[in-house]
């Protein structure tokens, strides 16, 4: 029994039925993170931070959430809210290694506060392809 299958918009569907980000899209090796650290340019909108380096292929996402933002429970609902807003934009970011970084004040924020934060996060770092179907950026 496989534990995702991929819908009709290539996300990854779990076994509850809830959609994650597919593992080609993710960030996993330490390595990466620090690599994304050390060379990347990084911005910040409110409790949330963006650092990416440019690259080829897919955009690769990592989601970090430190102990300064509360407990597990707490630092676990704050990584599922931000992978759910990554995971809406994924299709239209441009290739990249990318971490999405919470800082503290990252618990009190909702999720449209966090989903807001992200979409301007990747548009201000020139990496948003707006495409035609998106309904994030209609005016």
């Amino acid at each position: 029994m496989a534990l995702y299958m991929l819908d009709a918009n290539r996300f990854a569907v779990g076994i509850r039925g809830n959609k994650v980000l597919n593992k080609r899209y993710r960030l996993t090796k330490r390595g990466s993170f620090n690599y994304v650290y050390k060379k990347g340019a990084s911005q910040t909108r409110g409790a949330i931070r963006l650092t990416y380096v440019k690259g080829k292929g897919l955009p690769k996402i990592g989601v970090s959430v430190p102990n300064t933002v509360g407990k597990a429970v707490v630092r676990n609902k704050v990584r599922r809210r931000i992978r759910a807003a990554a995971r809406k934009l994924v299709q239209n970011v441009k290739p990249a290694q990318i971490v999405l970084s919470a800082r503290k004040g990252a618990d009190a924020m909702t999720y449209t506060q966090i989903e807001n934060s992200v979409i301007e996060l990747f548009a201000k770092a020139g990496l948003y392809e707006k495409k035609e179907t998106d309904a994030a950026f209609r005016d």
